[in-house]
């Protein structure tokens, strides 16, 4: 017994040391996590500033102090401070050196506790009392660790702790007083190492919430943002829920229902924010099914993509948008200038924005934005994409005018592609004439061959490296198939 209690002793001074050793280390490297936060806390009302008035510096800024905040916490920071700081770095050294000793004596405690357990002949030997003290003790510091989130953090161990008091009751009740003893330390022992164990991992999740939280929180103040800044781009009145629903609808038509995904996103992970304030963090980290620290760092990383993906969005959008606005004043221009100027007959049953895809006209963004705008779902033109115009001369010639969005590296340019459907020999010059009408009416000069194509050959288009090039070539061929 006097080699147990030794042992005990020993055990204890080396967790105590450990526990002040990790303490001055936590300490350290908690003083940068803390600047780090005020920091971004000191940057909070600004922040909802930079935001409404686009300060994209700011915003910058904000974002700065968010990745920083982000790598004091990472366990590379850690290193690094070791690297910095001399006496962290001994420190360091010292709590792996100890933690050696430490696991060395639990494994010498394990033995002697073994040994006794199956010595039946010192039944007599010990003192009851003080086996029952120690018991007591041991049940103490279980009921304490069954307070924490040992389920989430550290599952099914304590029920071996359990078990073991258990069976240190039953050598007890037994007479085996030493062995009952040794049971006890041992317990009482584990159990201490359990917690502190507990209450590391239980800090760690604290800090990945509270950085969850942040980032979730300025991605949800930008996406609000946006249906403002939709509102002001468009020039559209009104500040109620029909309104703000409508702008919804047309962010995400425009962003190809990208806009909703990012907002399904960040709705989904902000719920499991919502779920933690609700229950409280405590109750929460003691439910079985709640999110893990290993999910939280999902979450965050899930909510890194979605700020970057909404960045994209907020350009693109509004892109398409104004090209395709822009396409609309063409085609109106065109078609005034050549039924006006040179008498060409427009036909515009062919014409008008290309038919939406099976797969288009069942996509939420496509049907919720034909509802809002036209109030009838029998609408199958898709203004995203290319605008068709077709006529017919005096000399029974078609010809074709396709205005087709380019996108390229967060950019639209609307392109124009002129094809001319003789029947027989082409004619040059009437060719050249319609090209230069065409520039015309929509008022361009110097850069009409980067806008105004003439394609008399429908193959040119049809090795194009460029998609939409090639469905324009698919599209004429299908046409002039019909036309003749």
């Amino acid at each position: 017994m006097d080699e147990l209690k030794r042992l005990e002793r020993e055990v204890n001074d080396l967790q105590n040391q450990l526990r002040w050793q990790n303490e001055q280390a936590e300490r350290a490297r908690q003083n940068l996590i803390n600047e780090n936060r005020r920091n971004l806390e000191n940057y909070q009302k600004e922040m909802q500033r930079a935001i409404r008035e686009h300060d994209a510096k700011a915003q910058a800024e904000y974002e700065r102090l968010l990745r920083e905040y982000q790598y004091s916490l990472s366990d590379e920071a850690g290193k690094k401070f070791a690297e910095m700081d001399a006496d962290y770095n001994r420190l360091m050294n010292e709590v792996r050196r100890n933690e050696e000793a430490l696991a060395q004596k639990n494994m010498e405690l394990d033995r002697a506790v073994q040994e006794l357990r199956s010595d039946i002949h010192r039944k007599e030997e010990g003192s009851g009392a003080q086996a029952s003290e120690y018991l007591k003790n041991a049940v103490e510091q279980f009921r304490e660790t069954e307070e924490k989130p040992h389920e989430k953090f550290m599952p099914k161990r304590l029920a071996i702790f359990y078990n073991s008091l258990k069976d240190g009751q039953q050598l007890f009740k037994a007479g085996l007083y030493e062995a009952a003893t040794a049971v006890a330390i041992s317990v009482k022992s584990g159990l201490e190492r359990l917690g502190y164990n507990i209450d590391d991992k239980a800090s760690e999740w604290d800090r990945q919430y509270d950085l969850l939280t942040l980032k979730t929180n300025y991605l949800r103040q930008r996406i609000r943002q946006e249906l403002d800044d939709w509102k002001e781009y468009i020039g559209q009145p009104g500040d109620d829920s029909n309104s703000r629903k409508s702008r919804l609808i047309e962010i995400n038509y425009w962003s190809r229902g990208e806009y909703a995904e990012v907002v399904r996103s960040s709705n989904r992970i902000h719920s499991v924010i919502a779920s933690v304030e609700k229950d409280g963090r405590a109750a929460y980290l003691k439910k079985s099914d709640g999110a893990t620290t290993d999910d939280l760092k999902k979450y965050i990383q899930e909510i890194d993509t979605l700020s970057e993906r909404l960045s994209s969005l907020s350009v693109i959008y509004k892109e398409r948008y104004t090209a395709s606005c822009q396409r609309s004043e063409w085609g109106e221009q065109i078609i005034d200038f050549l039924t006006d100027e040179i008498n060409l007959r427009w036909i515009a049953e062919l014409s008008g924005f290309r038919q939406a895809s099976g797969e288009t006209l069942n996509a939420k963004d496509f049907r919720d934005y034909i509802q809002v705008q036209f109030g009838d779902e029998a609408v199958k033109e898709d203004a995203r994409e290319w605008l068709k115009l077709v006529f017919d001369n005096s000399s029974c010639s078609r010809i074709y005018v396709y205005i087709l969005p380019i996108e390229a590296k967060q950019q639209v340019e609307n392109r124009i592609i002129l094809h001319i459907d003789y029947g027989g020999a082409e004619q040059a010059q009437y060719s050249r004439d319609i090209y230069a009408h065409i520039c015309e009416a929509i008022r361009i000069g110097e850069e009409a061959e980067e806008t105004v194509n003439y394609t008399p050959d429908i193959n040119e288009l049809k090795v194009s490296t460029n998609q939409v090039y090639k469905e324009t070539a698919a599209d004429l061929e299908k046409a002039k198939r019909h036309s003749h």
